[in-house]
């Protein structure tokens, strides 16, 4: 899974987990230019997240 975190003046404030049913090893997360969250696994599976 992906752990969000919100930090406030370089504190923990809150935390999100996201897909926390996906039985991956993500590798590498990035933000696209539509704001979007793009997430890729060891196996090469691309996930999209975005606000919903």
């Amino acid at each position: 899974h992906i752990v969000r975190l919100a930090i406030e003046n370089d504190k923990v404030v809150g935390e999100e987990r996201l897909l926390e049913g996906e039985r991956q090893r993500f590798r590498d997360i990035t933000q696209g230019t539509d704001g979007a969250l793009y997430a890729i696994t060891d196996g090469g599976r691309l996930y999209r997240i975005d606000k919903q």
